[in-house]
């Protein structure tokens, strides 16, 4: 795998078995839509709220 492939795939095994199916369930959403722009749209919109370089923040892919 490629580097960053691979951290991404380390961050979704530290996930629980729930949040596991959920991710896939999203992926399983966007490959399966003709129009995926929407959901990556909503995607970024939520990745924006996360509170992202607070130390209460931790990225599961990289521990950080």
């Amino acid at each position: 795998m490629k580097d960053k492939t691979t951290i991404v795939f380390h961050g979704f095994l530290q996930l629980a078995a729930l949040e596991k199916l959920e991710l896939v369930n999203a992926i399983n959403e966007y490959f399966d839509s003709n129009d995926r722009e929407p959901i990556r749209a909503a995607a970024d919109a939520d990745f924006e709220k996360l509170p992202k370089g607070s130390e209460s923040f931790t990225c599961p892919c990289c521990e950080r």
